[in-house]
């Protein structure tokens, strides 16, 4: 079942705060995720220590998604060597992860975590 929103009211594909520039990506129907490299000093492993998954670099990512009749709006980034997947980019942790009806309301939460994150 695809979700009634406007496109245009998704958050906007850029979005910069306190220099840190997130991109918007469009990965499913009604998936999208925000994504920024994450800066040197932001992390404190070195990247030859892990392999990286599915990214170049570290990186954080927001994600909304629709499925079924919910809005799920999520923040993830990659694991140093001395988490339990590392190299892989999960959810940072359950504070980071909320479940809405309503798409604007999921925007908003998508706004808020990149806003948190920056």
């Amino acid at each position: 079942m695809s979700a009634e929103y406007a496109e245009e009211d998704l958050p906007e594909e850029t979005i910069v705060i306190n220099g840190r520039s997130w991109q918007r990506e469009h990965f499913d129907t009604d998936g999208y995720q925000w994504v920024r490299e994450l800066d040197d000093s932001e992390y404190d492993w070195d990247c030859s220590e892990v392999n990286l998954v599915g990214t170049d670099v570290p990186i954080q990512v927001v994600s909304l998604q629709h499925r079924g009749s919910q809005w799920y709006v999520e923040a993830a980034e990659t694991a140093g060597p001395d988490y339990h997947r590392p190299g892989f980019t999960e959810l940072i942790g359950s504070e980071y992860h909320t479940t809405v009806d309503e798409a604007e309301a999921a925007f908003d939460e998508v706004r808020s975590l990149v806003k948190r994150l920056s």
